[in-house]
């Protein structure tokens, strides 16, 4: 008489996620320094600022942006001040 194992076999998968960014560097039309010219949300996490904090800072003046032919904003990273 043969007798049968059960075997439990578990499986584990791990993904990995690869974030690309692609800054921007032109002239800032603004300060008319070469600087990366980032998107909001890029510039929240350079600065270490929600989404609302920059919009904040946009309008309070204490950071500058501009609009790209495409339509999307950008913001000049040397206006955020000293990051790092």
């Amino acid at each position: 008489m043969a007798t049968t194992k059960k075997r439990r076999i578990e499986l584990i998968f791990f993904e990995q996620e690869r974030i690309v960014r692609r800054s921007v560097t032109a002239r800032c039309p603004i300060c008319r320094i070469e600087t990366e010219l980032l998107t909001p949300h890029e510039a929240g996490d350079v600065a270490q600022l929600t989404l609302e904090k920059v919009d904040e800072w946009l309008a309070e003046g204490r950071a500058h942006s501009v609009r790209t032919s495409s339509g999307t904003q950008r913001i000049c990273r040397n206006s955020l001040g000293p990051v790092g």
